[in-house]
């Protein structure tokens, strides 16, 4: 039976409102010393703003840190992650785990859920909206973190997406806090930067956060897996790869922070990004083909990615 998992404490008005005390508080604990030192020495505000507003992510939705080293964090942008990574968990696991598994002839986990899948596309189409245009979250119908029951297959993708979300966040958190700790906004704001300086100063903000994260992971591959999807999610914006004129290409950053763990071929991170590929390709009608053979999901991903233009 679903039930709420709402308490007084969880204002908002979107189904994400209940995790937002676990995304500082994780913060917070994983390097206490850190933040307090960032905070003594007053690069960091203590408080995180957070935006309650009916409005699309296209509306100034996204996270950001302004010069007094105080950090917004937007409702429908969480809102918007937690379904990422909800729909690729779940696709991951179902249409790749339990497939192949069966191929190997191993027993499975569980048996493959259709049903489960359909929605998660529905659930995942909506996200995509809320670039644009912001709609409710229909949390009787969708899967959501607030409202659902923890004993069904649904549920238990819930919580398990719970944890991928919160590390996610973290690592999108701390990318704005690197922003502050090396001093990002002043040296923008005194130095005439030329838009490659600016791009360089956002790959290195992308490396110290995965540092930080790594550095007190809770588990290596789900740490990994975060730092990707942090980076991967920002694909479904548009139709191309272009970072625009100060943000690097999506394809330079998810290179510049899979180098910092520099993981092998058999990485599930691989198989993730092949999914995000295929789904961008489709969302798009880009036409990027699987044609060929591979050995892994990496070379796949090289594939695909080499046809993007």
């Amino acid at each position: 039976m679903k039930v709420s998992v709402k308490k007084d404490v969880h204002n908002g008005i979107q189904p994400i409102r209940v995790l937002k005390h676990n995304i500082t508080t994780r913060l917070v604990d994983r390097n206490e010393k850190y933040i307090e030192k960032l905070l003594t020495n007053s690069k960091l505000d203590k408080k995180i703003e957070y935006h309650i507003a009916e409005l699309p992510l296209s509306e100034g939705q996204t996270p950001f840190i302004d010069e007094n080293g105080a950090i917004s964090i937007h409702e429908t942008f969480l809102s918007y992650i937690w379904i990422i990574c909800y729909y690729f968990f779940v696709l991951y696991e179902e249409t790749l785990v339990i497939p192949d598994a069966i191929r190997m002839e191993k027993k499975p986990r569980k048996e493959h859920n259709k049903e489960l899948c359909e929605r998660a596309k529905e659930l995942f189409d909506y996200g995509i909206s809320l670039i644009k245009t912001y709609s409710d979250w229909d949390k009787k119908y969708f899967p959501n973190p607030e409202y659902y029951d923890k004993d069904d297959e649904e549920g238990w993708y819930i919580e398990r997406t719970n944890d991928l979300f919160v590390e996610v966040m973290n690592f999108i958190l701390y990318h704005e806090i690197a922003h502050a700790d090396l001093e990002h906004i002043k040296k923008r704001k005194e130095n005439n930067l030329t838009d490659e300086d600016v791009k360089d100063i956002e790959l290195e903000a992308d490396r110290n956060a995965a540092n930080q994260i790594l550095s007190s992971k809770r588990s290596q591959k789900i740490t990994e897996l975060s730092i990707v999807i942090g980076v991967a999610s920002l694909i479904f914006f548009k139709n191309n790869l272009s970072g625009g004129k100060w943000h690097p290409d999506i394809n330079i950053r998810l290179n510049n922070i899979i180098n910092v763990f520099e993981p092998n071929d058999e990485h599930p991170l691989w198989a993730i990004l092949c999914l995000v590929l295929k789904n961008w390709s489709n969302q798009f009608t880009l036409g990027l083909d699987e044609k060929g053979s591979y050995d892994n999901y990496k070379q796949l991903y090289d594939h695909l990615l080499s046809q993007v233009r």
